[in-house]
């Protein structure tokens, strides 16, 4: 009998250093979230100091800018030069607030819901052609110890000559894609252009969120307008 528990006993040993392994594992990989997570909070923080500095910088020009306006020997030639400054800085202001906000909404969002879920979607024209370029951002919170993966399918729906109709992504998109993939922990940004079809008026786009392996839930569904994309209330 003594081959028996020896054999018992060995098996107990690996099912031990098994279960160490799949731990150490488990727990570097939640390190590894956690240290993403302050990269993430630190290039927020950064950008809300840059911020305040820019903001520093554009009410020091606009100061300049009155002072050169009162006087009776304004330079015409520098006077420009500092209002093209102001200009350019104004603009990155604008830039670097946006950027806060998408972050801001990223790190601390309003409701504070767990799971997958659309945080930005435009549709812009490309001038009168029937081109649109879209803006999709989708966002993890709270279970994002680990990577989510998945498809975004569209369904565009319009009429035609009166007619209703439905186009899925593969009849728009340039490259005749029928979904868009995705995998990440935190954030992900898909963007890209679609072109309708002559004649087709496009009313409203379904957008369905559907995520890949063991367990996963019911695709997200969501519905926006078309062209401004305002979200309605999800099917």
């Amino acid at each position: 009998m003594q081959p028996y528990y020896l054999k018992l006993s060995m098996a107990a040993v690996i099912a031990g250093l098994l279960g160490l392994l799949v731990w150490w594992v488990y727990d570097f990989g939640k390190l590894h979230g956690v240290t993403e997570l302050a990269s993430l909070r630190d290039k927020y923080t950064l950008l809300v100091q840059q911020n305040e500095e820019v903001v520093e910088v554009n009410s020091s020009l606009r100061e300049q800018v009155a002072i050169l306006e009162r006087s009776s020997q304004i330079d015409r030639q520098a006077t420009g030069e500092v209002q093209d400054e102001l200009g350019a800085l104004q603009e990155e202001l604008h830039a670097a607030r946006d950027e806060i906000e998408f972050y801001r909404g990223i790190v601390t969002p309003g409701d504070g819901k767990p799971g997958l879920r659309i945080h930005r979607f435009t549709l812009s024209a490309e001038g009168q052609s029937r081109n649109f370029d879209y803006d999709l951002v989708l966002t993890q919170l709270k279970n994002n110890d680990r990577y989510v993966t998945g498809q975004v399918g569209w369904t565009i729906s319009g009429k035609r000559e009166g007619v209703l109709e439905e186009l899925d992504l593969a009849a728009v998109s340039e490259i005749g894609v029928a979904h868009l993939d995705f995998r990440f922990r935190y954030f992900q940004r898909l963007t890209g252009v679609i072109s309708l079809p002559e004649g087709f008026h496009a009313e409203e786009v379904v957008l369905s969120i559907k995520t890949t392996g063991k367990n996963a839930p019911e695709p997200l569904l969501q519905v926006f307008n078309w062209p401004d994309a305002e979200p309605e209330d999800g099917r």
